[in-house]
């Protein structure tokens, strides 16, 4: 296992939605996995490896913020090849948010290269040692530039998120800004991690998963995705 990088991530806003409430936002207290996944593959993805966060410190106050806004219910469509158009008068509806606001962490991070990744495309001869150094090494330099495939956010697309590299010192967390507390069960994932990845597919029914979790002198503990998945196995 190659040193873990550490990525720090803020913004005025998040939203890290519980799945039981539908229609009103609801935000976890605190970032999940999968969004802390999500938001360093808008850094760098590859089907090849996979991001896995191993700690999270939560650097700001939890504060929640509620907002409401004016949405609508309909979705685009498209209809014999032409854009059907939305009357906003008629589809306009309000909905509350309850996100969180100048939300600051550190993520604990390494790359896991998928050894049941198959690409009959692939033509590279590359070992699995070399496939993790170069994307470790290009996951360093995109995050030092400032890089990234499309812009990270925060649970939603209009709370974008900023981002750093720092040392494993921004991990320590003065105990005063947060008491340790037991936010209960959390969403780890809405998806299969070790299910074989195939170019352009994408999976069908997602199961979600949940942790306890528990925030203690600022630091989340996030466990391995093996211990996790047993709950799938659970449900089959």
């Amino acid at each position: 296992m190659m040193n873990p990088i550490y990525v720090r991530v803020w913004g005025d806003l998040a939203c890290f939605t519980r799945p039981e409430t539908k229609v009103e936002r609801v935000s976890y207290p605190v970032i999940t996995p999968s969004a802390a996944r999500g938001l360093l593959e808008s850094i760098l993805y590859k089907p090849q490896f996979r991001w896995r966060v191993r700690r999270i410190a939560v650097r700001s106050p939890i504060n929640f913020i509620n907002i409401r806004r004016n949405e609508l219910k309909s979705k685009a469509s498209i209809q014999n090849g032409r854009a059907v158009p939305i009357l906003i008068d008629d589809d306009r509806t309000q909905r509350n948010t309850l996100a969180l606001r100048d939300v600051d962490y550190v993520l604990e991070a390494e790359i896991e290269v998928r050894t049941e990744v198959h690409d009959s495309r692939d033509r590279s001869q590359e070992s699995g040692i070399d496939l993790l150094q170069k994307s470790r090494a290009m996951a360093i330099r995109r995050i030092e530039k400032g890089q990234c495939f499309q812009q990270p956010c925060f649970g939603c697309r209009e709370f974008p998120a900023y981002f750093e590299r720092v040392t494993s010192e921004e991990m320590v967390v003065d105990p005063k800004i947060n008491d340790d507390a037991d936010f209960g069960w959390t969403l780890y994932e809405v998806f299969d991690l070790n299910r074989p990845i195939e170019w352009g597919a994408t999976q069908e029914n997602p199961a979600m998963t949940f942790f306890q979790a528990k925030l203690k002198k600022g630091i989340l503990e996030i466990p391995p995705w093996e211990e996790v998945k047993k709950q799938l196995e659970a449900k089959a």
